[in-house]
């Protein structure tokens, strides 16, 4: 049986943002929830799949919300840190 070695380093495209960061996301699309709202940043929410593909989701707690939220690495790109509160 092969090995599969998988990825656990961070990838580049999240530094900036850690743990208990909050932040602010841009206008997405046209009817996504998560335009220009503010959340807290709970950290990285990797999947790890049996073929050794690696899912770099996230998770946030949008203000007011009690459930979080899942998003993938391309929301990234719409968030800006607004107050480091680690």
């Amino acid at each position: 049986m092969k090995r599969v070695e998988r990825k656990t380093d961070g990838p580049n495209w999240e530094a900036g943002f850690k743990p208990g960061d909050l932040v602010k996301f841009r206008h997405i699309y046209n009817g996504c929830m998560l335009n220009d709202q503010t959340a807290l940043y709970l950290g990285p929410d990797w999947i790890l799949r049996d073929d050794g593909i690696t899912i770099y989701n996230f998770r946030v707690l949008v203000t007011g919300s009690s459930d979080p939220i899942t998003c993938d690495k391309t929301m990234y790109k719409h968030m800006k840190v607004i107050n480091e509160c680690r």
